[in-house]
């Protein structure tokens, strides 16, 4: 093949970036999540904190903390609450639920062989 010498297509390359330079799209979305992570913070009502004075182990804070995120984010919706609550394991999370209920500041349906239902009476 017959190649000419283009001096345009010289500078083109010449002005082209290298793969230095170019923006790695798996590192803007990884960034773009951590800022979205950690703009989350959870709003604590006063009156939950008058009323979990009252409560007897640290998993009910753990699950009140988890309940008022969710909250949150459902937008007042009743929501499912797993076990994935960080130091709370699933016996923990169900003696802290009905500690909550008890207290008057959550409503929860149990399902069978699912995660139960969440609504908070008293958000403020």
């Amino acid at each position: 093949m017959n190649e000419e010498y283009d001096p345009e297509l010289d500078l083109l390359k010449q002005c082209r970036l290298g793969p230095e330079f170019e923006p790695d799209a798996a590192r803007r979305i990884d960034s773009m999540i951590d800022k979205k992570r950690r703009q989350r913070f959870v709003m604590f009502p006063q009156q939950w904190i008058e009323r979990l004075s009252g409560a007897r182990h640290i998993a009910t804070y753990r699950v009140a903390l988890r309940v008022l995120q969710r909250h949150g984010q459902c937008r007042g919706r009743p929501f499912p609450l797993p076990n994935n609550i960080e130091g709370v394991n699933r016996w923990a999370k169900s003696m802290a639920l009905s500690e909550l209920e008890q207290l008057g500041l959550i409503r929860v349906e149990r399902r069978v062989r699912k995660s139960p239902l969440v609504a908070v009476v008293a958000p403020s």
